[in-house]
């Protein structure tokens, strides 16, 4: 048996050989098909079935803040909530609460700005993590006063510090403070980015547990399900603490008006989907889309081994004739189609990792997944060589098989070839591939569209040639409000004074930089019945506006003369102002913050367009509030300069600027405000770009499907042209009667894929933006690309049948 099977490879091989442009392109095409779908699910793998480097990571639970009036998205909890949920909910057997930091690490070198992480010390019990070397921390370091200690990640302490051990133990200077090492986590381990680079305690103080701090919601909890608990039961065990606080608390109280505000409650996901992102969710889209590829391949291939399963029939007849068995015949088809499979499966794993490390590249998918070309990413890709072989080895053999050896040699090959079941076979494989093309580029017609309607919508502000930047004002040189105003004024001053400046500004939150915030407040005179209102808000110096051109509607803005820590002035946005005072002035207005009724008084100075902070697609819509920046700063600064110069020559300017008023305090996030918002489109740039490069994958797979179709009949059918020929018929009518044929197949395959792109509309809603799933003007659009395409194609076949020369084709009947 192994040796037949050496043979029929051995057998096979020459045949491939002695066709090398037929090897090619069935190697090539086969090759398309898998990596594609080899390279999607590579994506998948890594962000969706590869371990976490966490113990028992299904178990594992993202625990948010979540309420009715502002979309039920998740929302960050605050540390009151969290420490009653740790002790209030049986359901889970552990929980940790965290919150981003940002430390400025002055250590031999310039200054560096290293992401960290603030966290409990059940973090590491949690996730059922310990160090590699020395300890984490634990409850007695998260004590004031006893937690300037932290953690280093592994990638930091190999990168920084070149994997010294003495490392452990030492100081570090953190934000002008020393912190002393106590361990360095093992290789692999992330929470919850990537570039975490030290985790320190997260120290409450007797100010961070008061009621009062209910609703200042800027931390998460990571929580471990007690054995057989389910999310249904955390959900429910979290809203009974909430009725219990609300009791306690008496429904007069701030805090139970602010629960009953904003329809307050506890949400649960799995951590993996916190992990993830937004755009993962992306890779299930791009998989059926692959997988449409795939079929288009199968079928291509398939008409391809037809095509040469024709011209071999006679040899496959005297096969058959000297005693050949059909499972011999069978096998040699199969042994053959194995070949074309397996080195077509090589190339698309290959491409399947060069593809992989280009989409990562991009942004699309979380930093801390780990995309390789593993024992289950193999398999995936045999699995398919697998299908392929069965796919278009079976179907040949089937038709070989089908015809009595005897009328195999009764007739040519290629009168064989020709036989109806074949030409009926390779027809349908045809029409299938237009179809699946014209469902596929439909699909990209829709997004594209989608995605320039998203691309020119207006964020309210100029962003053209305006460079951003963050800083971190550590409190150990700017304690307090009054002295991060003064540093944020020196900074300033130095900026402002670089060539090329034309306006320097400061702000806490930026427009499209993933940060925002909020708070409730009251507005005088209007009344304590009802939800208390709630708005963003933001502290911008007197310049910001100009910097980011952003129209001044109403009053004024702020001034010289509002830069001080007794101000109580703010400036209000259109949004603002449309919600609260529909029907009067907004100028003159006074808030107080917060849900108490007394409280210093905010006084409208003016009112201000209203900007988009995140998201194109979503209106500005959202109620703000501008602070000026010394009566209400902050230790998260960014830095927002206009600029007349390329902003990439301010850069290193800028660095020095402000290393001259603060030596350790290093600049990091720079980007241009372009920049910030192409990002924001990051997950609806990066899918499309990968779709239209499978449509015109498609495209020109059916392309080549229908050109190999009509050139094997013009092949097939020489004598009967000849024949036509001579008694008369003219190369013009030759030609339309090919281009006829070609067009009936196109005609069947457009009837069906309009009926697919219908489907793949509707599949696709929630991932339009202002374009109707069914949208006539992109179908007729990509109904005509694929028709001229198909009919480009037909005319080659066309044309060569034309211009036969009767004699020549008759003598070759």
């Amino acid at each position: 048996m192994l040796g037949h099977l050496i043979e029929d490879l051995r057998h096979g091989l020459r045949a491939f050989a002695a066709k090398p442009g037929f090897t090619l392109v069935a190697v090539l095409t086969l090759a398309l098909g898998i990596g594609a779908n080899t390279l999607v699910f590579t994506l998948i793998d890594g962000v969706y079935l590869s371990a976490l480097p966490y113990r028992d990571a299904d178990a594992l639970v993202d625990v948010y803040a979540t309420s009715a009036r502002f979309g039920a998205g998740p929302d960050n909890v605050s540390i009151p909530d969290y420490v009653d949920l740790h002790a209030q909910v049986p359901a889970l057997a552990d929980s940790a609460l965290y919150t981003d930091a940002s430390f400025n690490l002055v250590d031999a070198g310039a200054p560096e700005r290293l992401p960290g992480l603030r966290a409990t010390p059940s973090l590491f019990s949690t996730l059922g993590v310990g160090a590699a070397r020395g300890r984490v921390f634990e409850a007695d370091d998260a004590v004031p006063g006893r937690d300037h200690v932290v953690v280093l990640s592994d990638a930091l302490w190999r990168n920084r510090f070149g994997a010294d051990p003495r490392v452990v133990g030492r100081s570090l200077r953190l934000d002008g403070m020393d912190y002393r090492v106590l361990g360095v986590m093992p290789a692999g381990f992330m929470f919850p980015r990537a570039d975490i680079g030290a985790i320190v305690p997260f120290a409450f103080t007797p100010e961070d547990l008061v009621e009062d701090q209910r609703g200042v919601n800027f931390s998460s909890i990571v929580a471990r399900l007690t054995p057989g608990a389910t999310r249904a039961q955390v959900e429910a065990q979290c809203a009974a603490m909430v009725r219990r606080n609300v009791e306690h608390a008496g429904a007069a109280s701030e805090y139970a008006q602010w629960v009953d505000t904003i329809g307050m409650r506890f949400g649960t996901r799995l951590l993996r989907d916190q992990l993830s992102g937004r755009n993962a969710g992306e890779l299930l889209m791009l998989q059926v889309a692959v997988a449409l590829i795939l079929l288009i391949v199968l079928a291509n291939v398939g008409n391809l081994m037809l095509t040469r399963l024709s011209a071999r029939q006679g040899e496959l007849a005297v096969r058959a004739a000297l005693g050949a068995r059909r499972s011999d015949i069978v096998r040699q088809l199969l042994i053959e189609a194995g070949v074309i499979a397996f080195a077509g499966g090589v190339l698309g794993i290959a491409a399947a990792r060069l593809g992989a490390q280009l989409v990562v590249a991009s942004g699309l998918l979380p930093a801390w997944a780990h995309f390789a070309i593993d024992g289950r990413v193999l398999g995936f890709g045999l699995a398919l060589g697998i299908v392929a072989t069965l796919v278009f080895g079976l179907t040949p053999a089937w038709l070989a098989t089908g015809v009595a050896e005897q009328a195999l040699l009764r007739e040519s090959s290629r009168l064989a070839g020709s036989a109806p079941r074949a030409r009926r076979v390779r027809a349908a494989l045809v029409v299938v591939q237009i179809a699946l093309a014209l469902a596929l580029l439909s699909g990209v017609a829709l997004l594209l569209r989608s995605f320039a309607n998203a691309a020119t919508q207006s964020p309210g502000f100029s962003a053209a040639g305006v460079l951003t930047a963050h800083l971190t004002l550590p409190a150990a040189k700017y304690p307090d409000g009054a002295a991060q105003a003064r540093g944020v004024e020196r900074i300033l001053a130095a900026v402002r004074a670089l060539p090329g400046v034309d306006v320097a500004a400061a702000t806490t939150k930026l427009p499209f930089s993933g940060e925002n915030s909020g708070i409730v407040f009251r507005i005088e005179g209007g009344g304590d019945t009802g939800p208390l209102p709630h708005a963003a808000w933001r502290s911008v110096d007197q310049n910001f506006f100009a910097a980011l051109r952003i129209p001044l509607l109403r009053g004024r803005a702020f001034t010289s003369a509002d830069w001080n820590p007794d101000a109580r002035t703010i400036v209000v946005d259109a949004a603002f102002k449309r919600v609260y005072f529909p029907n009067s002035s907004a100028l003159g207005q006074r808030i107080t913050l917060g849900g108490s009724p007394g409280g210093d008084a905010w006084t409208i100075v003016g009112v201000v367009a209203s900007v988009k902070h995140g998201d194109l697609t979503r209106a500005a819509d959202e109620p703000t509030f501008y602070f000026d920046f010394a009566a209400r700063a902050g230790d998260s600064v960014f830095l927002a300069l206009r600029t007349s110069a390329a902003p990439a020559a301010l850069v290193e300017p800028l660095r020095a600027a402000i290393r001259s008023v603060d030596a350790e305090q290093p600049l990091f996030n720079v980007a241009t405000l372009d920049q910030r918002i192409e990002e924001s489109l990051t997950g609806r740039r990066v899918p499309l770009q990968l779709l239209g490069l499978f449509a015109v994958c498609a495209l020109l797979l059916a392309a080549i499907g229908i050109y190999g179709v009509l050139a094997f009949s013009v092949e097939q059918r020489t004598g009967e042209i000849g024949l036509r020929m001579a008694i008369g018929a003219d190369a013009s009518r030759v030609r339309r009667g090919i281009l006829a044929d070609g067009a009936r197949l196109v005609g069947a395959g457009v009837g069906v894929g309009l009926l697919g792109a219908l489907a793949t509309g509707l599949l696709l809603k929630n991932r339009l933006f202002e374009v109707a799933p069914v949208d006539l003007p992109s179908l007729a659009g990509v109904a005509v690309v694929l028709v001229v395409t198909a009919l480009a194609a037909c005319w080659l076949p066309a044309q060569r049948a034309s211009r036969l020369d009767p004699i020549t084709a008759l003598r070759h009947e």
